[in-house]
């Protein structure tokens, strides 16, 4: 059985459809500041990982995060 993700909330989630082996890269953006401590960028909660469906060998990942990080699939990052 597949369950489909109710993405109805607030925040924008970034979705993204991986294969088996293939990878997301989670990094602080351009145009963050270096010396800005790790807890500013999480003073709004944690980022949120949601498998939103799976199909065969493929999966659907839900990403709710902080716009000052950067989320890339790793074959264009």
């Amino acid at each position: 059985m597949v369950q489909e993700f109710d993405p109805i909330q607030e925040a924008i989630m970034l979705v993204l459809t991986r294969r088996v082996g293939e990878s997301v890269l989670i990094f602080p953006s351009e145009q963050l500041d270096p010396s800005t401590p790790i807890s500013t960028l999480f003073e709004d909660g944690p980022i949120q990982l949601t498998l939103t469906r799976v199909s065969g060998n493929q999966a659907r990942l839900g990403i709710v995060a902080p716009m000052t990080l950067t989320i890339a699939r790793e074959e264009v990052a």
